[in-house]
């Protein structure tokens, strides 16, 4: 009776220890990811060595919006010295030099509104000795896409002398800046002009910001370095004008009123 006993209790410890090896197993083959508020994930199909934790993507250009108003706002770590038209914003520059075109008005944008496009460039400096200087940009504009705009003109930052028009350079927005701009006037990045433009036709419409280095006008030129070729894009939608309500109630009584005319027309011509 005792050996039964004894018996018993070891198939019972053995089972035990099999489901704990087996729970121990089975928690091993998943993939713990950690949550940045500290939750923790247990996904199966890989080993442990998986162990990752989920934090916010590194922002490269800044986690940029754009505010009714036509400022800027940003989400990220830092506040850079602002400089020209843009209000002081918070953005984690990229390691190497970035051009950026930014759609200054929100919502909707129909035929015949007027929108603006913002330029910037981001870590002018980042691979320029400490004494360079930047001495100028210019660039171009091209319209693709199934919609239509119509570009009305450019305003240049007030660090730049606007010299668009000037005979020989006869760009879509071109400054000068003399002596020339260090990277302590003007921080972790320089809005270099905002374009005006008027929708003309529905569809998708991308604008891209183009330079021809050939051009010697054309870029963003420094003092000591060749110039930086500058590109950049953005796209949006436009769309047709909405009817008014209260033209469409017109639209509707003189339907209704047109249908009764022709009903006593034909009333009248009735033998």
């Amino acid at each position: 009776m005792k050996n039964m006993t004894w018996r018993h209790c070891l198939i019972l410890a053995l089972a035990f220890w099999s489901g704990v090896n087996q729970a121990s197993t089975l928690s091993t083959s998943g993939d713990i990811q950690i949550n940045p508020g500290g939750n923790i994930e247990l996904q199966t199909g890989q080993t442990p060595g998986n162990l990752q934790a989920k934090q916010p993507p590194l922002i490269t250009g800044g986690d940029i919006q754009i505010l009714p108003r036509g400022s800027i706002a940003s989400q990220a770590g830092q506040t850079p010295t602002n400089s020209g038209s843009i209000s002081p914003l918070t953005l984690v520059s990229p390691i190497e030099p970035t051009f950026l075109a930014l759609q200054q008005t929100s919502g909707f944008t129909h035929i015949g509104d007027h929108f603006d496009v913002e330029v910037l460039a981001l870590a002018s400096f980042a691979n320029a000795s400490p004494d360079e200087l930047v001495l100028g940009f210019g660039f171009n504009t091209l319209l693709g896409g199934t919609g239509a705009a119509q570009f009305l003109g450019s305003s240049i930052n007030p660090l730049f002398t606007d010299i668009s028009t000037q005979d020989g350079v006869n760009l879509d927005a071109a400054g000068l800046a003399f002596p020339g701009l260090s990277a302590n006037d003007v921080g972790s990045f320089i809005s270099l002009a905002v374009l005006h433009f008027q929708a003309v036709a529905s569809g998708d419409l991308n604008i891209a910001i183009t330079s021809d280095l050939h051009d010697l006008n054309q870029g963003l030129i420094f003092l000591n370095q060749g110039p930086l070729a500058i590109s950049a894009s953005v796209g949006l939608n436009i769309t047709a004008v909405p009817v008014p309500p209260s033209l469409l109630l017109f639209m509707s009584g003189l339907v209704v009123g047109f249908g009764g005319i022709r009903k006593r027309a034909a009333y009248l011509h009735r033998p």
